[in-house]
């Protein structure tokens, strides 16, 4: 047993002994160090602390402080706890986030049990097709290649010409030259970047690099350790129709919604009804009982 540990047990042996002559209090097993009312600070929960690496008189001194700061919380809460006249509002408070916070996870774990088909690609097209105008681009979006290479990379004459024409066999130069001399490639023939995005990855801004690709649709840019290289073979300009690969995911996430508020909706129905047949419900109110027990809600279950 080193010195460290020796003067710890030291310290809560002498806190133990203060404790020695209180009521006699079962605490399953635990060796409590201080007291404030029925609220214990335990010797196993300093010692999991951990504080033996500490150094001897920062760990004794970190062992001072915590039980000094456990013991002003304590009495501070008693006395909050006393002088709080809305204490029985504070309970309600409680009751209520608790039974908040168990519906929602309750209800999500029920959702991702029930709801987790993935949607069809015809009901996303469909929803699309209804709904286009909803869906307008709020940035311009490219589709293209970009690369970043050192300033004193080779046959960078060879690369613009693949760049500005690419044909297959361009693609293919550039994808071989990429693995020994490109700092980042980026093939996005296939899919859209927003240009923020493609901008942000050169010392271009936006509006500048917006303007250029208004003149030519290859637009080179360099700093003083690297040159930037973007071709366009497509582009889509602000306020302009997105389309459907760009905003599935928008659509996805729209209909899922609407099919959880409609599953919730219908796993409550089914449950008050279900227990207004075991005669689980007591109406208190004779008068209105069977208006509320012959109420149809008219749920819309999809």
């Amino acid at each position: 047993m080193n010195f460290v540990r020796v003067h710890i047990i030291a310290m809560l042996s002498v806190v133990l002994l203060l404790l020695s002559c209180t009521a006699e209090i079962d605490h399953r097993g635990r060796t409590p160090l201080v007291g404030v009312g029925n609220d214990f600070l335990y010797k196993e929960d300093v010692v999991a602390l951990n504080v033996t690496a500490l150094p001897s008189v920062d760990s004794a001194e970190f062992v001072h402080n915590y039980i000094r700061g456990w013991l002003e919380d304590a009495l501070f809460y008693r006395m909050a706890a006393r002088n709080v006249a809305s204490a029985g509002e504070v309970d309600r408070m409680v009751e209520n986030y608790r039974r908040a916070l168990l519906l929602n996870i309750y209800q999500e774990r029920l959702v991702e049990q029930q709801l987790k088909q993935t949607l069809a690609d015809e009901d996303v097209e469909a929803f699309y097709n209804s709904n286009a105008d909803l869906f307008k681009l709020e940035e311009a979006h490219l589709q293209g290649l970009f690369l970043k290479l050192p300033l004193t990379a080779p046959k960078l004459q060879s690369v613009r010409k693949w760049l500005t024409k690419m044909a297959p066999e361009d693609i293919e130069n550039l994808e071989k030259y990429n693995i020994t001399n490109a700092v980042t490639y980026d093939y996005f023939v296939d899919s859209w970047r927003s240009l923020p995005s493609v901008a942000a990855k050169m010392p271009l801004t936006a509006e500048a690099l917006l303007k250029n690709l208004e003149k030519s649709a290859f637009v080179e840019a360099a700093d003083t350790a690297y040159i930037y290289m973007l071709t366009s073979v497509a582009k889509l300009d602000k306020g302009e129709q997105a389309p459907l690969e760009l905003a599935s995911d928008e659509i996805k996430s729209l209909l899922i919604n609407s099919m959880k508020a409609n599953f919730v909706k219908g796993v409550k129905h089914d449950l008050y009804n279900k227990a207004l047949e075991q005669g689980e419900i007591i109406f208190y109110d004779t008068e209105s009982s069977a208006a509320i027990a012959g109420a149809d809600y008219n749920i819309n279950r999809e």
